[in-house]
């Protein structure tokens, strides 16, 4: 696709998306269900990753919904198959597609994309791509990120390099790191209509939350070398300083303030 992801895919990236999709359970079943998730619903979950948002959506609509996951990560979409199968779920398909091109053949009843707007360098194109896929009065959820709103208490040099880095690679790459602000305009944009807007941010001062900043920064490593953004034994030097605010319970860290956007087609 012609989104310029910088984080690493394939089955580590799977684990990190793992974790991710643990840490915003909370809040992201929240959102889809105050938004009319229910049963014999049909749903697209756009650039799904490691499939956990469309198995949570599958189970969800059961066997009278059906649902589809689209991601331009081919060893990735097997992966999430391979889960579907595992988990005996029959109203569930994986497709490899393009965000920005095919979001998908069937009109939808709901449509969920979560962090992949900005990645894109052409984000009015998903969403218009969503559209074309959404049914008349259709919903679209779409969360993403305002990266510029991480934090870390106390202050923690190392966060905030890392702060620094993941904005400074995805705008090398053309992309938006903080296009949260940007999402209902957007949608608006787009055609699309009854745009609402709510903002999350989950802070850790224990538990797994805490190691989304240094397992994230180590999947961008490979994009901030050949960026030339920072020396390997930089990155592992700030790895190791995220680590040490990880495991110290007097320190909070945060995720990326993220923007929680809904709205209905035509």
């Amino acid at each position: 696709m012609t989104a310029s992801y910088v984080i690493g895919g394939g089955g580590p990236g799977k684990d990190r998306l793992r974790l991710l999709s643990e840490v915003l359970f909370p809040t992201t079943s929240r959102l889809l269900r105050e938004t009319g998730l229910a049963r014999g619903m049909r749903c697209l979950d756009v650039a799904c990753g490691g499939g956990h948002v469309t198995l949570f959506l599958a189970r969800e609509v059961g066997p009278e919904g059906s649902v589809v996951g689209t991601d331009a990560d081919a060893e990735i979409i097997a992966l999430a198959r391979a889960d579907a199968a595992a988990e005996g779920l029959r109203n569930v398909e994986f497709r490899e597609a393009d965000v920005q091109r095919e979001a998908g053949a069937e009109r939808q009843d709901l449509i969920y994309a979560r962090f992949i707007l900005s990645h894109l360098r052409d984000p009015h194109a998903g969403v218009e791509a969503m559209l074309r896929a959404s049914r008349r009065d259709g919903v679209i959820v779409i969360e993403d990120i305002d990266f510029s709103g991480s934090f870390c208490h106390p202050y923690t040099p190392a966060y905030e390099r890392y702060v620094e880095l993941y904005q400074q690679v995805v705008q090398r790459r053309g992309s938006d790191p903080n296009i949260g602000p940007r999402l209902p305009g957007l949608l608006r944009d787009a055609g699309f209509r009854d745009v609402r807007v709510n903002i999350v941010q989950p802070a850790f001062c224990e538990g797994p939350g805490k190691d989304v900043a240094s397992i994230t920064l180590q999947r961008i490593a490979p994009s901030l070398l050949a960026e030339g953004l920072a020396s390997a034994e930089e990155i592992d030097e700030i790895v190791m300083g995220l680590e040490t605010a990880a495991a110290d319970r007097h320190t909070l860290i945060a995720l990326p303030r993220i923007f929680q956007c809904s709205a209905r087609c035509g």
